[in-house]
C-alpha cells in the first residue's frame, strides 16, 4: 500500500474528497459510493482496507484517511470524530484553501477543532436528522416526508446528512441523494 504522500503525488490533479471517520464510522463512504454509483457517476476511491480503483479519467476521488491524512491536501472532506490515529487539527489546516469541509459538530472535540481554525474553507456542520424506528424499519424525516431505510445501524443513520452534503458538493442534489440512500445497505 502506497503512503499518503505517494497517493496524493498520484492524484493531486484530482478533487480530493477525504474522509476522516473512526472504524465505526466507515459505513459512511460506503454510502457516498453507493449514492454516486447509483447515478452512475465514476469517481475514484481509496478505502482505508486497502480496496482501490483509479482511473486517470475521473475527477473526484474519494479516499477514507488513515494515517498522516494532512498529507492529503483535500478539496472536500468530512470529519465525524477525533480519530486518536490522526492529528485531526492538522487535517482541518490541511484542507486546500478555498475547499470545504463538513463536520458532525455534535461531537464537542470535532466541533472545537474545526471553529478554531483559521483555515479559509467553507465549514458545514450538521447533526443527525430527525428520525424514528417503527416496525423494524428506521425513518428519516425530509422535505417530502418520511422515508423509509434498508439502514440497520442507527449511527450511519447519525450521519447520514454528512453524506448528502458531500454528495451534494459533488452533483446529487438533495432528492436524489434520498431517492439512493433508500437503497442503501450496509
Amino acid at each position: 500500500m502506497i503512503s499518503e504522500q505517494q497517493l496524493y503525488q498520484q492524484v493531486q490533479g484530482k478533487t480530493r474528497v477525504v474522509i476522516l471517520a473512526s472504524k465505526d464510522e466507515n459505513n459512511i463512504t460506503a454510502m457516498l459510493l453507493h449514492v454516486l454509483n447509483y447515478y452512475d457517476k465514476q469517481v475514484d476511491f481509496v478505502l482505508a482496507n486497502g480496496k482501490q480503483s483509479i482511473d486517470e479519467s475521473n475527477e473526484f476521488i474519494v479516499i477514507e484517511a488513515a494515517k498522516n491524512a494532512d498529507a492529503l491536501k483535500g478539496n472536500i472532506a468530512l470529519v465525524i470524530d477525533v480519530n486518536p490515529e490522526i492529528h485531526t487539527a492538522g487535517f482541518v489546516n490541511s484542507i486546500t484553501n478555498g475547499g470545504m469541509l463538513v463536520y458532525y459538530e455534535e461531537v464537542a472535540a470535532v466541533k472545537l477543532i474545526v471553529e478554531s481554525s483559521t483555515n479559509t474553507i467553507k465549514k458545514y456542520p450538521y447533526k443527525a436528522p430527525d428520525y424514528s424506528f417503527e416496525n423494524e424499519v428506521y425513518f428519516i424525516d425530509t422535505n417530502e416526508g418520511k422515508l423509509p431505510l434498508e439502514i440497520t445501524n442507527e449511527n450511519d443513520i447519525k450521519h447520514l446528512l454528512g453524506a448528502k452534503w458531500i454528495c451534494q458538493h459533488m452533483g446529487v442534489d438533495e432528492d436524489d441523494f434520498y431517492e439512493a440512500v433508500g437503497e442503501f445497505r450496509a
